[in-house]
């Protein structure tokens, strides 16, 4: 049976390791086609990147984001969802997946044109739960899974709040999409796509039930998180609770052990942790084999 064709897309503005392992990671899981925008025109991982015709590197250049409408330096959600969307219209038959770099989409066992074949013919999108990288007690990955908020204050305790807005995650919840490609008027936003009436397009979800995972390594590291932190406060990067929590440790005289602390709060389990985590459904400890690893 000849699978419709899975295209990928993504803007980036990440380290070379990073982008590398996102694309080795889609082709393996059966891409037929992926096209990067480099939000920064001179990156250098442009040169590290080409060579596989599959992969499309587009660099976007003030000229490229004037045919847009837009300024190099507006927000970047609305450049992303622009593009995006522009990514959307260029593919003219099988699906469309929308991913930030950080991102790798898995449904063990199966290719993802394999598992997109199982749909019904008549489903237009596929929305697939997040999956946030975590670090155990004893050093190894795993990854939390959203968990219905009622169960999060036993987990977390007295910082459960933190936790209680996003279903027991620090990034988004939501997950990301795939989406049958010529639809018309197809707007994509962040998560999901809207008509062109404004309304969400309609689909199915899928979570750890369907064997199915978009993977977010959502704080690879501290450096990483330091580095994006400002940024992720001042968008929707962060929840509210969160955000409060920030600013009463920026107001000390010497934040950064505070906003160390907060980091391995956020992002490590204890055992007990993962323990009630797992018990809850919202634990995934097999780390699936990366591309060079």
């Amino acid at each position: 049976m000849t699978l419709p064709p899975l295209t990928v897309a993504t803007i980036a503005r990440e380290p070379l390791p990073v982008l590398d392992r996102f694309l080795r990671w889609h082709l393996a899981q059966g891409a037929a086609r992926i096209i990067l925008f480099l939000d920064d025109p001179d990156d250098p991982a442009q040169h590290h990147l080409t060579g596989d015709p599959r992969v499309e590197i587009r660099l976007c250049t003030p000229a490229f984001w004037s045919a847009l409408g837009l300024e190099p330096d507006a927000r970047f959600t609305r450049r992303q969802r622009a593009v995006m969307t522009l990514a959307y219209r260029d593919v003219a038959e099988g699906w469309v997946m929308i991913l930030d770099a950080d991102e790798l989409m898995w449904m063990p066992g199966r290719t993802l044109p394999e598992a997109l074949a199982t749909l019904p013919a008549e489903t237009l999108s596929l929305r697939v739960a997040t999956a946030e990288q975590v670090t155990l007690a004893d050093g190894t990955g795993a990854f939390r899974l959203p968990i219905p908020r009622a169960a999060v204050n036993g987990i977390y305790g007295a910082d459960a709040d933190l936790f209680r807005p996003r279903f027991g995650l620090v990034g988004h919840p939501e997950g990301k999409s795939i989406h049958r490609a010529a639809l018309p008027g197809l707007r994509l936003k962040l998560h999901w796509a809207e008509t062109e009436t404004g309304e969400t397009l309609p689909g199915a979800l899928w979570g750890a039930a369907e064997n199915a995972y978009l993977l977010h390594y959502f704080a690879p590291g501290y450096a990483p998180w330091r580095a994006k932190m400002d940024w992720r406060a001042g968008a929707h990067g962060f929840a509210g609770p969160l955000k409060d929590r920030l600013a009463a440790i920026a107001a000390l005289p010497d934040p950064e052990p505070g906003y160390r602390a907060l980091y391995d709060r956020l992002h490590h389990l204890t055992e007990a942790e993962a323990t009630a985590l797992a018990a809850a459904g919202g634990l995934l400890r097999t780390a699936p084999p990366l591309p060079g690893a």
